[in-house]
C-alpha cells in the first residue's frame, strides 16, 4: 500500500459588502477645561450622526471608543519646561452597508480639520464570508483529489487505480485561521468615486490518500 499526502488549496473572491469607517477626535491645548469641552462637543456630534445613520439603515453598527487623556510638558530650552499641553482623543467607528452613504460621509469628514478619517476597512458579512469559505473548502478538496490522482498515475503508470481519501486536515492560512483576514483598504482622502474592492477567501487542506 502506498500513502500519498498532498495539499489542496482554492481561493474565491467577492465584492466587499461593508465598509468600516473610523473617525478620530483629537483635541490638544494648554487649557484643560477647554480641551475637555471641545472634545465633548465634537465627540457627541459624531455619536449623534452615527445614531442617525443606524436609524436610517445606512450602517449596521457603530462603536464608540472610550476617551483617552494625557498631559505632557514640551521642552522650552535647556533644563526648562513649557506650559503643560493637554490631549484628549477618542474614536467612533461606523460600519456601513450603504456604500454610497459611506462615500458621501468619507468625503464630508475628510474636509473637517477637527476630525481625522482613517482608511476604510472593507468586509464581508459573516454569512457571505462563511458561505464563500465553505465553497472554497469543497474546491480545495477537489484540488487535493486531482493532485493525488496525478501522483497515482505516475506511481503506477497504465493502472487506473483511484487513490482513496483517508484523512483531511484544514491548514491554517497565514497563521490566522482557515481564512485570510477579511479586509482590504482604500485611502480615506480624496475618495470621491472610489471603487469597492474584492475580498479574497482562501481554504487550504492537507489530505492523505491510500493507493
Amino acid at each position: 500500500m502506498v500513502t500519498i499526502t498532498v495539499e489542496g488549496t482554492h481561493r474565491l473572491t467577492q465584492q466587499a459588502e461593508r465598509g468600516a469607517l473610523a473617525l478620530d477626535v483629537a483635541i490638544h491645548g494648554t487649557d484643560r477645561d477647554d480641551v475637555v469641552r471641545r472634545h465633548a462637543e465634537i465627540h457627541n456630534e459624531l455619536a449623534a450622526i452615527a445614531r442617525e445613520r443606524r436609524e436610517s439603515g445606512a450602517i449596521v453598527v457603530f462603536e464608540v471608543g472610550s476617551p483617552w487623556a494625557w498631559t505632557d510638558s514640551p521642552s522650552a530650552g535647556p533644563d526648562q519646561r513649557g506650559a503643560p499641553i493637554h490631549h484628549l482623543t477618542s474614536t467612533i467607528t461606523l460600519t456601513f452597508t450603504n456604500l454610497e452613504a459611506l462615500t458621501a460621509d468619507v468625503s464630508a469628514f475628510a474636509t473637517r480639520a477637527d476630525v481625522g478619517v482613517q482608511q476604510v476597512r472593507w468586509e464581508l458579512s459573516d454569512e457571505s464570508r462563511e458561505g464563500l469559505l465553505d465553497a472554497a473548502r469543497v474546491l480545495a478538496v477537489q484540488d487535493a483529489v486531482r493532485r493525488a490522482s496525478s501522483y497515482a498515475a505516475a506511481i503506477r503508470p497504465g493502472v487506473h487505480a483511484q487513490p482513496e481519501l483517508r484523512v483531511v486536515v484544514e491548514r491554517q492560512v497565514h497563521g490566522g485561521g482557515p481564512g485570510i483576514p477579511m479586509f482590504a483598504r482604500a485611502d480615506a482622502a480624496g475618495v470621491a468615486g472610489f471603487t469597492t474592492p474584492e475580498i479574497e477567501v482562501e481554504a487550504a487542506i492537507v489530505a492523505t490518500f491510500e493507493l
